[in-house]
């Protein structure tokens, strides 16, 4: 007999083979072993022979009763087992994972697309599916990309100004383009006109929030001026209001005013091309949106559309 080789165990020995081989122990016949794994006889005894041929000894053999195995096939026997048992057990495992994932989604989003996009989503989302348990964080729009890439988040809407400079971890979808547009008090010097170039405001005491500071950086020195504002806040509502309160102007997106529609300020489109802002909905490259992130992702999809 030629020495019983590892590597042609591996390449050779398959579980389906495995499992007929005991079950022809348990039924005692071949032809009872393939009937109750649903495949021909002939194939059945093709498939022992395949396996004994890798083993390089017989393994089963012939007696009053039926088939028995050998005291090879005993050891042979002994190991099938353990082995089936243990992808008994990943099998189990998989579905119990597979069962929690699918009962639970965590959406990141950026505080600006919450109300007028994921909001709106996640009712009509939750309402269709009561035990599904939907987890939604607001997050600045670095953050909600972070989350993705690091698996925090099964999916994630984000937003930016200007060209997407893509991340080669995350595949990522537009969902809509907005324009953003100049907000004064009523009382300004602009207050009666329908348009403004950015520089301008630049010279009208901008208030900029954090994630649109970057953009009106760009923005000023595409005109060949340094970028000051006289404030900084972290919500374009926030920006707003100071807005009210008469102290500056301010540049947000369209839908938030939409949203609030104050009387004590006027809204002017901005004549400058980069003056858009994308929203993007965000999956982990390599990693594969189960039934309820996809049904998730359609509904943020409609919701975007309308």
């Amino acid at each position: 007999m030629s020495p019983l080789s590892l590597s042609n165990l591996i390449r050779q020995v398959d579980l389906f083979s495995l499992r007929l081989f005991v079950s022809a122990i348990e039924e005692k016949q071949i032809g009872l072993a393939a009937a109750r794994e649903h495949i021909a006889a002939s194939t059945a005894t093709k498939r022992i022979q395949t396996l004994e041929d890798a083993v390089g000894t017989p393994l089963l053999e012939r007696g009053r009763g039926g088939v028995h195995p050998t005291a090879m096939g005993e050891i042979v026997e002994r190991c099938a087992r353990a082995v089936l048992s243990e992808v008994t057990d990943m099998h189990s495992a998989l579905l119990d994972a597979t069962t929690t994932i699918e009962h639970s989604l965590s959406v990141w989003a950026a505080h600006s697309v919450i109300v007028d996009v994921v909001a709106p989503a996640v009712r009509l989302f939750v309402a269709e599916r009561p035990d599904v348990e939907l987890s939604l964080r607001e997050a600045d729009n670095s953050e909600v990309v972070d989350a993705v890439i690091g698996t925090s988040a099964d999916l994630g809407v984000f937003a930016c100004v200007g060209a997407y400079p893509g991340h080669e971890e995350l595949a990522v979808a537009l969902l809509y383009d907005e324009p953003l547009i100049a907000v004064v008090p009523v009382d300004h010097a602009f207050a009666e006109i329908d348009s403004v170039g950015f520089g301008q405001l630049l010279d009208s005491g901008l208030i900029a929030t954090g994630t649109l500071a970057p953009a009106f950086a760009d923005g000023a020195r595409s005109l060949g001026r340094d970028l000051v504002v006289s404030h900084v806040v972290r919500t374009g509502e926030v920006a707003v209001g100071m807005v009210q309160a008469g102290l500056g102007v301010t540049v947000v997106p369209r839908n938030l005013l939409t949203q609030a529609n104050p009387s004590s300020v006027r809204t002017l489109g901005i004549d400058e091309d980069w003056a858009v802002r994308s929203v993007y909905l965000a999956v982990r490259k390599g990693r594969e949106a189960g039934p309820l992130a996809r049904a998730f992702m359609r509904e943020v999809t409609e919701r975007a559309r309308r």
